[in-house]
């Protein structure tokens, strides 16, 4: 809270000019104690508001069943290569040997908003190199994976998907975005999102 009241200070901010605020709706947070109580002590008209960005980050986190198993897979295939040295040694040197845009996979962290995305992608883009280093490993598992059209085709849709999720996430975050930018640009960003959503 020290921060928040600093920052104001310093922008020379009124508390009673502020009408809403945006949190991520964890439990300390509360509006008996915590976050929110404490602003409504400083600005008792301000509503408080569910971050737009963790709401999305909360919503990706239930995938449709088929579309979950494939990720699961996919994490698994890539868990396998990054978690040795000598397998991640020698998935570089395949990808310099086949002159891949890439030489290594992304690891996949939870807590981070855009890593699904990028490690789905990431995956999609070396599927070829994936599926030949795991020939020669003999890792018959997950040479089913790729050798099935189905589960590439899933892979490409998440990718896709999560590739625009991610952009859109992007453009909902930075320094100089303010309420004024989000009321002339968010609808136009949403907007153009949604329509995308239905060609897939």
């Amino acid at each position: 809270m020290e921060m928040i009241r600093s920052f104001f200070e310093t922008n020379e901010l009124k508390w009673e000019t502020c009408v809403e605020y945006c949190t991520d709706g964890a439990a300390m947070l509360g509006s008996r104690s915590g976050f929110q109580k404490k602003i409504k002590e400083l600005a008792p008209l301000a509503k408080g508001l569910h971050c737009m960005i963790h709401r999305f980050a909360l919503a990706i986190k239930t995938l449709p069943e088929p579309l979950q198993e494939v990720l699961n897979s996919l994490i698994k295939i890539v868990n396998y290569i990054k978690s040795s040295a000598l397998n991640t040694r020698l998935f570089k040197e395949l990808c310099k040997d086949m002159n891949s845009d890439h030489e290594t996979l992304l690891f996949y962290i939870a807590v981070r908003w855009l890593s699904k995305g990028n490690v789905i992608e990431r995956v999609f883009e070396l599927k070829d190199e994936l599926k030949a280093f795991l020939e020669m490993q003999e890792i018959s598992d997950f040479m089913e994976h790729l050798n099935n059209p189905a589960w590439i085709q899933r892979v490409a849709y998440l990718s896709d998907i999560f590739g625009q999720l991610n952009k859109l996430n992007l453009k909902l975050q930075g320094n100089d975005l303010h309420l004024i930018y989000f009321k002339d640009n968010l609808s136009d960003n949403l907007q153009a999102f949604v329509s995308k959503i239905g060609n897939w």
